[in-house]
């Protein structure tokens, strides 16, 4: 028995073997790449002037009293001060009281439902009428008017943004939150046009422009002297998932096991926005033949309102306001038919993925109490969640977004979404 265990041993000993060694190569590469990255960092100069800090909503009011532009080094695509620059140029050029907010979420908002339009309705109740344009990092952009020119109109801005995505380069071109807050800013200098493309291109071409392809923390240089830190904890690590890996790989795998999973998420397919803007030009034409008893018969009125939320929601350059122009279309379209065929039922999508079209069942959800309905597909193995490509944060299924859309289920849990989506897109007060 002594013989057979020692035998044992050094056969564990022998296969351990080269994992050690990788473990030291890993910790001195991890060291070299430390060595390479810290005195970088260590050289960077601090700035002279630290970068404005809120921590709570009322420093911010503060803030903004003596400056209508807030940056945090978050938000401020690695240069604050110049960030700064660029949008306190653009709100100078503006003929009413334009207010920026590029910051993190304070924590006395993080329940709070909306929280970029709540803050801004508490900015303009202590700071009085005018733009404001809040994008915190943890969550999505808001902008509020009020006592503004009545032709003034936002959307330019956002399908300006979207044009130049479209045009960006790399896999999945991501603008930042500067750049958004910048063409927002810019739509306010001249109401109710449209940008210059000379204009939207020059912004374009700026490093701060779009998110990097492999994202770091977007603050300012110096604290890139945590990169070094964080690789050489890194390369530990690895070094130990490597030994095992070593060590599991002399254990048989079991045989007859399917590594497939299902997806995490399900993105807004490519080509949607020609299908719905052919869709909802579809409906309009279907909704100009009608006779004047049908135009003001509650179905027709109904179809009404779904073109005119659709109008509003299809060209703001985001893709969950683009799936709900699907829907609201498609709820036109039903309320259409339905002059001729009342007995057919109001149109309701897949809770799951309103793209996968109407629901036909009605499931208990994965991980939920709760009683939703789905398409039959769905009702036969649920799917992932629609989901948006968000910044910092990857993926997130738009239930869990703050929207007129996660709040609806895009009509699937309530019978009003076309009410609602009205209420949240009348920004003025």
């Amino acid at each position: 028995m002594t013989v057979a265990l020692t035998a044992r041993t050094g056969s564990v000993a022998r296969r351990l073997l080269p994992s050690a060694t990788t473990l030291v190569v890993g910790c001195v590469f991890a060291a070299v790449l430390a060595a390479l990255v810290a005195p970088g960092a260590a050289a960077t100069p601090a700035s002279d002037e630290p970068p404005p800090h809120a921590a709570t909503v009322d420093e911010m009011v503060e803030q903004l009293r003596a400056d209508p532009v807030l940056v945090q080094p978050s938000m401020g695509m690695g240069d604050t001060r110049l960030a700064h620059e660029v949008l306190s140029q653009a709100v100078a050029d503006a003929g009413v009281p334009v207010y920026v907010v590029l910051a993190e979420m304070p924590e006395e908002l993080a329940r709070m439902e909306r929280p970029a339009e709540q803050v801004a309705v508490l900015f303009r109740e202590a700071l009085g009428d005018g733009i404001y344009h809040v994008d915190f990092l943890e969550g999505s952009s808001y902008t509020g008017a009020w006592g503004v020119p009545d032709e003034l109109d936002f959307r330019p801005a956002y399908i300006a943004l979207r044009a130049a995505e479209q045009r960006a380069s790399g896999e999945y071109p991501r603008p930042s939150a500067l750049f958004e807050a910048v063409l927002v800013v810019q739509a306010a200098v001249t109401p109710g046009a449209e940008l210059p493309s000379s204009v939207v291109d020059e912004y374009a071409s700026q490093p701060w422009a779009f998110l990097p392809e492999r994202l770091k923390p977007i603050a300012d240089a110096r604290a890139d002297r945590w990169v070094a830190t964080l690789i050489v904890v890194t390369g530990v690590l690895v070094a130990g998932l490597i030994i095992t890996a070593g060590i599991a790989r002399a254990k048989p795998l079991a045989r007859g096991r399917s590594a497939a999973r299902p997806p995490a998420y399900e993105a807004v397919p490519d080509g949607l926005d020609r299908r719905v803007h052919k869709r909802l030009g579809g409906v309009r034409r279907r909704r100009d033949a009608l006779s004047g008893d049908e135009l003001t018969s509650p179905a027709g009125e109904r179809a009404t309102s779904a073109i005119e939320a659709a109008e509003r929601v299809i060209d703001t350059g985001d893709e969950l306001d683009l799936v709900g122009a699907d829907v609201l279309t498609r709820i036109a379209d039903r309320e259409i038919d339905r002059l001729h065929d009342p007995e057919r039922r109001r149109y309701q999508p897949c809770f799951i993925n309103p793209l996968h079209g109407e629901a036909s069942d009605t499931v208990r959800l994965d991980g939920s109490s709760i009683d939703a309905p789905v398409c039959s597909a769905c009702g036969r193995r649920q799917g992932a969640f629609l989901s948006t490509r968000k910044r910092m944060r990857g993926w997130e299924p738009y239930v869990d977004t703050s929207t007129v859309w996660a709040r609806t289920g895009y009509g699937a849990l309530v019978g009003d979404l076309t009410e609602q989506v009205l209420a949240d897109r009348s920004v003025r007060r």
